[in-house]
């Protein structure tokens, strides 16, 4: 049977794996816009930027909030799930 822990990691990839899904769409939309620089600089994109082309063109702004939800949910579903499936120290209880 599944412990806890280990439905809190494969949890945690899901919603991690939709953020970045979710943040890949917001570079594409802004290569498309001719922003290069933003796709190409991976961990340095411009939400600012993308805000500003997300209010001319008439996006909706909940995919952005979707995906901050998202990352955070997953992050901590990550932390509890390793607490709970290896302990709070896994070494010492090899």
């Amino acid at each position: 049977m599944t412990s806890l822990g280990t439905v809190f990691l494969i949890l945690a990839g899901i919603l991690i794996g939709g953020a970045s899904v979710l943040d890949l769409t917001f570079r594409e939309r802004m290569t498309n816009l001719g922003h290069r620089k933003a796709l190409l600089l991976g961990g340095a994109f411009n939400y600012a930027e993308y805000h500003k082309a997300r209010e001319s063109h008439g996006w909706p702004a909940w995919p952005v909030y979707l995906m901050w939800a998202l990352m955070i949910c997953g992050i901590a579903l990550l932390i509890a799930g390793a607490f709970l499936h290896f302990g709070t120290q896994p070494v010492r209880n090899t």
